[in-house]
Order: C-alpha cells, then sequence, then structure tokens
C-alpha cells in the first residue's frame, strides 16, 4: 500500500513538475507584467522598446512647446528650451521589466504570484533634466533679448549756427552668460512656470568726440577774390567756421541725461569780405612812372607792341609778373621791327631793339611800391630813359624781370604808349598808411645802389631796405 502511494505521489509529482515546465515555457514573453505607468503612462504589456518609445512620445506631449518666460526691463521673453531637455526612464523601464524575466525556472512561480496576488499599481513621475546645455546659447540668442538695450545714445547735429546735442540717457542690456546659467537652474528645479528676471549690465551713452566733430566742423575763413576763368569776376568770400571741442565737452558733462545742449560756433571774418574787395579793388594808385622815349620809328614800334602786352596785365595775390612771358620772343614774324641794343658792350640793331624801355618803367614804378622783386638786372651800358640804379635790362629768353603780388588784393598794370611817352600805374589797393620812396645811392661814377624806405603817415623813416646793386660801362 506504502509503495502504491509513494508511486501515486511520485506520478503527481512528476505531473505537477511537468505542468510547471509547461507553464514557464507557455508564460516567457518580452513584455512587461506589473502595473506600472511612467508619468501616466502604462507600460503593462509592451515590450521595452515599445515601452521607452511611450514614455518618449509622452514625453514630446507634454514639454514639446515648453518655455521658461525671462524679463528684462518689464518686457517678456519666451525661451523655447525643448531642444535642451531630455528624460531618461531606461532604469524604471528595466525595473518594471525584471518581473518574469529573470531565470527561466522562475518566471513560472512568478507568473502564478502575479495572477493570484499581483502588486499594487504603480505610478512613477520622472522629470526632464538639462541634457544638452549647449544648446542654451542659441535659444536665448533666439529670443532677441540679447539685442535689447534700453540704452539710447546721445546725438547731434550742425545748423548754421551751432552745434545741437542730444544727452542720451542710460539703460541695461540682458548678461547672457549669466541668463544661460539661471535657464539651467530654473530648469533643473523644474521651475518652468516661473518667470526668470534676466540679469543685466549697465550701459552708459558714449561720449561724443568732439575734436573729431571740432575738425568736421572746422573751416578757414576764404577771403574774396577775382576768378581768373570768369574774366575776373568776383569770387565771394566765406567766413571761417570753429567749434571750441573743450566747450563743448565741458557743456556735455555738466548736463543731465535726457537733455538738449547747444554750443555756438564761431565765425572769423576772413581779411578781405566781398564788400571790402567790391568797395576797394583797384581803387588807388600804388606807384607810377613816366620815360620819355627817343630814337627811330623802329625803336618807338617795338616799345608800342610792348607796352600792349603789358596793359592791363592782372596779378592776383601771390602772382608773379614775368615781363617775357607777356611780350615773348622779340621776333620780326611777331611784327617786331630792327631798332638799338646793347651787344657786348656795342650798340647793334636787332629785332625788338628798345622794349628794355617798357621794362625799366615798370621797374621804376614797381620800386616805388612795396612789391617784392624777383629778377632783375642792369644794362651793361647806360642807359638815359631812367636814373641809374632803376632801369631792367631783358631778352630772350633770359634775363627776364620778374615781380610779385605780395598784397592781399589784386594789382593790375596800366602801361600806355603816347606821345613818346612810356607811362606806367600799378593800380592796386592800399592796405595801409606806409609810403614808399626809391631812393638811389651812387657808389662811385658809374655804380650805385638801390633802396626802398618806408615811412609812417608822420613822415617817420621805419625802414630802409637794400633792392640791389648796379654797375655800368660808358657808352661807346
Amino acid at each position: 500500500m506504502r509503495k502504491r502511494i509513494a508511486i501515486i505521489i511520485g506520478a503527481v509529482a512528476f505531473v505537477l513538475a511537468a505542468a510547471y515546465v509547461v507553464l514557464c515555457a507557455a508564460v516567457r514573453d518580452q513584455v512587461i507584467w506589473k502595473e506600472v505607468s511612467i508619468n501616466g503612462v502604462s507600460l503593462k504589456g509592451l515590450t521595452r522598446d515599445e515601452a521607452a518609445q511611450a514614455v518618449r512620445e509622452k514625453f514630446e506631449a507634454d514639454y514639446g512647446d515648453a518655455r521658461v518666460t525671462v524679463v528684462l526691463d518689464g518686457q517678456e521673453f519666451q525661451m523655447e528650451i525643448f531642444s535642451v531637455l531630455g528624460l531618461d526612464a531606461g532604469e524604471e523601464i528595466s525595473r518594471a521589466y525584471r518581473l518574469g524575466h529573470g531565470s527561466w525556472f522562475s518566471c513560472g512561480a512568478q507568473w502564478l504570484k502575479n495572477k493570484l496576488a499581483p502588486d499594487a499599481p504603480e505610478e512613477v513621475t520622472i522629470l526632464p533634466k538639462v541634457t544638452k546645455p549647449e544648446e542654451l546659447s542659441g535659444i536665448v540668442e533666439a529670443s532677441g533679448i540679447l539685442t535689447y538695450s534700453s540704452l539710447q545714445e546721445t546725438g547731434w547735429e550742425v545748423t548754421d549756427t551751432e552745434l545741437k546735442i542730444h544727452k542720451g540717457t542710460s539703460g541695461v542690456t540682458a548678461d547672457g552668460e549669466q541668463l544661460k546659467v539661471l535657464l539651467e537652474n530654473a530648469i533643473a528645479d523644474h521651475r518652468l512656470s516661473e518667470p526668470v528676471q534676466c540679469p543685466v549690465s549697465e550701459q552708459h551713452p558714449q561720449t561724443p568726440d568732439f575734436e573729431s566733430i571740432a575738425a568736421e566742423v572746422y573751416r578757414d575763413p576764404v577771403s574774396a577774390s577775382l576768378d581768373k576763368e570768369a574774366g575776373y569776376a568776383i569770387t565771394p568770400s566765406s567766413d571761417g567756421v570753429s567749434l571750441d571741442a573743450q566747450a563743448a565737452l565741458a557743456s556735455y558733462d555738466a548736463a543731465a541725461e535726457g537733455t538738449d545742449i547747444l554750443v555756438p560756433l564761431t565765425f572769423t571774418s576772413p581779411a578781405i569780405t566781398t564788400a571790402d574787395m567790391e568797395e576797394n579793388l583797384f581803387s588807388d594808385v600804388l606807384g607810377t612812372y613816366e620815360s620819355r622815349v627817343t630814337g627811330d620809328a623802329g625803336k618807338k614800334h617795338n616799345i608800342s607792341l610792348a607796352a600792349g602786352f603789358c596793359d592791363e596785365v592782372i596779378l592776383l595775390p601771390g602772382e608773379t609778373f614775368s615781363y617775357n612771358e607777356h611780350i615773348g620772343n622779340t621776333t620780326l614774324e611777331r611784327g617786331f621791327e630792327l631798332a638799338n641794343a646793347y651787344q657786348d658792350g656795342d650798340v647793334v640793331k636787332e629785332p625788338g631793339g628798345g622794349v628794355c624801355q617798357v621794362s625799366s618803367t615798370i621797374y621804376s614804378a614797381v620800386l616805388q611800391t612795396d612789391l617784392e622783386v624777383i629778377q632783375r638786372r642792369f644794362h651793361s651800358m647806360i642807359v638815359t630813359y631812367v636814373p641809374y640804379g632803376m632801369d631792367a635790362t631783358v631778352s630772350w629768353p633770359e634775363p627776364d624781370f620778374k615781380f610779385q603780388n605780395n598784397h592781399q588784393y589784386p594789382i593790375k598794370l596800366s602801361v600806355k604808349y603816347e606821345n613818346d611817352v612810356v607811362s606806367v600805374q600799378i593800380i592796386g589797393t592800399k592796405e595801409s598808411d606806409i609810403t614808399v620812396k626809391c631812393v638811389v645811392e651812387m657808389t662811385g661814377e658809374l655804380s650805385c645802389k638801390t633802396y626802398r624806405e618806408y615811412y609812417d603817415a608822420g613822415g617817420n623813416l621805419l625802414e630802409r631796405e637794400y633792392i640791389d646793386s648796379s654797375r655800368y660801362k660808358p657808352l661807346p
């Protein structure tokens, strides 16, 4: 009897063991058995990959439009932060999967326990974390907050009479590096719904470069002049303009932000205004001289031609008169005739003979002025039409006779030949009360020195200026 009972028990045990083996084989699968939810997503019946995908989709649905509001200077900027977030549910999914997926032999027992006495449903909440902090810079920049500034820069403009300045006002701009730290902390603490106050950097309006402004404003005064290209018409004068950069800076520093500052420009009249030029142009005879002409008809003809070439010549301030430049080469082809001239100690006939009398008469007139003599040579032998030391010999192309207009106003030559007299007037504008006299001192029978003497309105000698020395040979 006992043996039979033992056989029956053994058979039952075998059947049960076989049944358990069959159960273990039947329940072995790849899905989660537990009643587990992550962030509201039930994992039961899902594979690990399916569970991970379901949790990821729920994360994207919940946080796809996640943003943090940043407040700067009363304005709100939205930081769309989803791209930096990550959710790691792998550990929780693996823990949920362990039930029934340990050793092959234990899974049957775990299946039975889960069916007969299942664990209570479990809800797991996993919050996102910052997994890509390097993308915070792009998020901050995309919000536009970095371009915001409440600073108002200083503006200025130059009018006809003054420099107008509107002094700017200080303001703030976002401190981007500090803002990224605050955003990362807010996300880590899961304070996504709380506004973040943006850290700021203070900005102040730049002080204008008044030296540069003064350089742009500056203009030299320009005196009225004559325009050669327009037939010597008067070119109007213009005032000089300047700005006191130091005064402008002092006014700017003393002014409150947001206020207007007016800095007057300084105007300087030119030496010669348009009215001055219109009133004084060619108003005075500065110097004059006459010489009597003797000799044959050829000489007189040449003198007449030369005088005509020099008559009405205008010299602007700084210009130089060249006698040879104005009368040119005295050839027969140009209309000059043969007449007496000096050559190597002899008197010879040559084209243009006699034109030295015109240059000498002009030189003698120049000596009555303070015009600067640039080039002059005395004759090799004495001449009779001007005193010693007041002649100026010329020949083509050298020697030449030159003088410069060193006055502020233009001058004009009046050179006439009438009734055997060469008369020269230097017409300009008397710029002072000084009177000029030409003085020739003989240093020998045929040598001398030429001076100018300058006298004030009271007749007092102010200066004696040496001009040139002359040494002649007697006529043959």
